[in-house]
């Protein structure tokens, strides 16, 4: 299986300008990425997967998440079936649920409990996308979603009856419940590889099982942070402020807590909370960097790289993306798309 993953290699669309962005996905199509996924936080995951499209003819084209409780289940379906046709047959629906501070606070709405909800939307969405060009009613009942359609039919041809639909997930539950429902399932990029085994790939096999669904249907794309530098000490100063970031998120706490570094993400959430930002990452001792990121010259990554891809269909790879400027991350970003996309390699 590693050979076959190591041959599906995304990335995300973390250029800095529309125009960067554009390019970036040509170059990627070029290279023989197998899918570019369009992250949700400073752009929209939606308008960047549309324009990723409009400017290729044959690279996959995803979200990367979208946080799946800010939009209803109608839009995610038709959003999708639209970008679906556009691409031709291209787009992957990638959701997730975020955090529940960013839900409540940033956007208003009910987090509730995540893998339930999350659920209960990929059921709503597929239902919708399956039934949209048929004119039926369209109902569904359940604890988060309570929808009822009647009178409508979209009236525009699609390019697929669906599409497919992959989550996020850090914790078992999430993990389990994308077993039991999704296509796919999109590992976080902080994830080491004894969190990866005895978490992700566990969980979600059991969601399979549960389901009486077999593996071959399911494609597991695991997320590796990389650093490709041979300046070392500067590729762990990288990763340490990405790490640093997510540091701050008390729902990862198990991540930290599995390899004894729990002490380490509260030190740097207190720093954040207090305002030290500069401070963050001096609190991530380099053993974090080894346990969570791949960091150092091209041999070092590609050892940490091809270890996760053991247990994936794909791989995902991801430059450190934060408190780091434009050039380092668009120049870790090409070492990436230079050193393992299957032109290039």
């Amino acid at each position: 299986m590693a050979g076959s993953a190591l041959d599906r290699i995304s990335i995300a669309a973390i250029a800095d300008t529309a125009d960067d962005l554009a390019d970036q996905a040509r170059e990627a199509e070029a290279a023989g990425i197998d899918c570019v996924w369009a992250p949700e936080l400073f752009r929209s995951s939606v308008t960047q997967a549309t324009w990723l499209a409009a400017a290729t003819d044959r690279v996959g084209v995803g979200t990367g998440i979208a946080w799946a409780f800010t939009r209803s289940p109608f839009i995610l379906a038709v959003t999708a079936l639209d970008i679906d046709e556009m691409s031709g047959g291209r787009f992957r629906l990638g959701l997730g649920a975020g955090v529940k501070r960013l839900n409540e606070t940033w956007h208003g709405v009910d987090y509730g409990r995540p893998a339930p909800h999350l659920r209960e939307t990929v059921e709503a969405v597929r239902l919708i996308m399956r039934k949209a060009p048929t004119g039926e009613p369209i109902r569904y009942e359940g604890t988060y979603h309570d929808i009822d359609i009647k009178g409508w039919v979209r009236p525009h041809a699609s390019a697929r009856e669906t599409v497919p639909i992959y989550l996020a997930a850090v914790r078992e539950g999430m993990a389990r419940m994308a077993g039991d429902v999704a296509d796919g399932l999109i590992g976080h990029p902080m994830c080491s590889l004894r969190w990866l085994y005895e978490v992700l790939v566990a969980n979600f096999e059991a969601g399979l099982a549960r389901s009486s669904r077999d593996r071959s249907v399911f494609d597991f794309i695991p997320t590796v942070c990389c650093a490709i530098s041979n300046d070392e000490e500067a590729a762990y100063e990288a990763c340490k402020r990405t790490i640093a970031f997510y540091a701050t998120v008390r729902t990862y706490a198990p991540l930290w807590e599995m390899h004894g570094f729990g002490e380490a993400a509260t030190a740097v959430g207190d720093a954040f909370r207090s305002g030290d930002l500069s401070g963050m990452p001096a609190l991530v001792p380099n053993e974090m960097v080894d346990a969570y990121c791949a960091a150092g010259p091209l041999d070092k990554v590609h050892v940490r790289v091809a270890d996760a891809a053991e247990r994936g269909d794909g791989v995902f790879l991801t430059p450190p993306t934060y408190f780091i400027s434009p050039d380092e991350l668009a120049a870790y970003q090409r070492r990436i798309v230079d050193a393992f996309a299957p032109v290039g390699a």
